[in-house]
């Protein structure tokens, strides 16, 4: 791969390493190949840490996307790590289920959710991305059953799908196909979380949708599976922003 070997593609490949995700040699060398492609006639300098700082401080809707997905992310491992009764950077005590509210199989399920957004957050930061308040409260009473804590669940990754369809939308827009992909790949897991969290809660079915989003495809119709409300796909990271705050969580 065109300079690999320079000191600042070597400290990227360091980073990329310390993730669960891109341990695998091919994986992390794959990762960084489409950094390089995105790059165009720029591709050996698109590989210094330098440089992709430099991108995602310019104030562009691709970034403030990304800095919005890693609030995104700091909110949905406070979620889950409250769920299952467990402290977290980003969560405050008093949102801590008191009880145990999931199942032994849900809690693992719920268990490899913090994981996977965990990992995202570390992801995005490592490229420079960054959101300014770190701790999240939710609403009063949202972890105090099953019930509340559910329907609060799948409102979050309703959201979330609609915020990483619009960083989609904005991506492909700008030709940045490297973030688009990034942002694809993470919205695919937001939708397996949205499906499984119905599931728990009983919801028939629990895939109720044709497509996740509400924009430039087929809508809702009475067919068994196209049952459900779209996600709205967010046109700007503000709007993203404040359809989580909507939900009642406070920011600090």
């Amino acid at each position: 791969m065109t300079n690999q070997s320079s000191p600042e593609s070597g400290r990227l490949e360091k980073i990329l390493s310390g993730l669960d995700n891109f341990k695998p040699i091919a994986t992390r060398r794959a990762f960084m190949q489409k950094l390089l492609l995105a790059g165009g006639t720029a591709a050996v300098g698109a590989a210094s840490l330098g440089k992709v700082a430099n991108v995602f401080a310019s104030p562009d809707p691709v970034t403030a996307f990304g800095n919005a997905a890693v609030g995104a992310e700091k909110i949905a491992v406070a979620f889950y790590s409250n769920a299952l009764g467990e402290t977290s950077a980003f969560g405050v005590a008093a949102d801590l289920a008191k009880g145990t509210l999931l199942n032994d199989a849900h809690r693992r399920y719920f268990t490899a959710a913090r994981n996977q957004e965990a990992n995202h957050l570390a992801t995005l930061e490592s490229l420079g991305l960054s959101f300014g308040a770190k701790t999240f409260a939710f609403p009063v009473g949202t972890f105090a059953s099953a019930p509340s804590m559910l329907a609060m669940g799948e409102s979050l990754e309703n959201i979330f799908i609609g915020a990483y369809l619009g960083a989609i939308a904005v991506a492909a827009a700008a030709a940045n196909t490297f973030i688009a992909e990034a942002a694809a790949e993470i919205c695919g897991v937001e939708c397996a979380h949205r499906v499984l969290i119905r599931d728990i809660a009983g919801e028939d079915p629990p895939n109720d949708r044709f497509y996740e989003g509400d924009a430039g495809v087929p809508g809702v119709s009475g067919d068994l599976g196209n049952t459900g409300t779209r996600s709205h796909v967010y046109a700007s990271a503000a709007d993203a922003v404040n359809a989580l705050l909507g939900l009642g969580i406070s920011a600090s």
